[in-house]
């Protein structure tokens, strides 16, 4: 169970590298508060870092306790509990891109978002927004379709 919250806090960690590299205002304007994180002695980097290790155990948690209960009594449970940890991965590394992809469209056809008064780089922002949400629908959505794929097969 370790093992699976520290595997999503490590892709929340890199994830958000790459979402600040996006929209660094996503952070300064909403997560470095919300995480209690406004120090500004230590680099922005490693606050991002921080947060998204937070948000990703924080996130494993719940995805691989699900996972856990899933595997119950299944022979070789550890191969399933692996196989299921990568769907559930996949699915949030595929839904962030395609949040992403999603939220330039959106952006690009002129959709009108609300963004923090204190956002500067209003498109960074809502792309870095985007890519969250899209992560953590994807990898709910992929818990969602492995346990009801592999429902169909016992």
């Amino acid at each position: 169970m370790l093992a699976l919250v520290l595997l999503a806090a490590l892709y929340g960690a890199l994830h958000d590298q790459l979402s600040y590299g996006l929209g660094p205002d996503y952070f300064d304007c909403l997560k470095f508060a919300q995480f209690g994180l406004l120090d500004s002695e230590l680099a922005p980097r490693w606050r991002v870092a921080r947060v998204g290790l937070q948000a990703g155990a924080a996130a494993g948690l719940p995805l691989g306790l699900a996972l856990l209960w899933l595997a119950r009594g299944r022979p070789g449970g550890d191969r399933y509990l692996w196989r299921g940890s990568a769907a559930v991965l996949l699915g949030a590394l595929g839904c962030a891109v395609l949040g992403l992809g999603l939220g330039w469209l959106a952006l690009e056809l002129g959709s009108v978002l609300r963004v923090p008064d204190c956002v500067q780089d209003r498109r960074g922002f809502l792309l870095a927004a985007w890519m969250h949400d899209g992560s953590y629908l994807g990898a709910l959505l992929a818990l969602l379709v492995f346990a009801w794929r592999n429902r169909l097969r016992r």
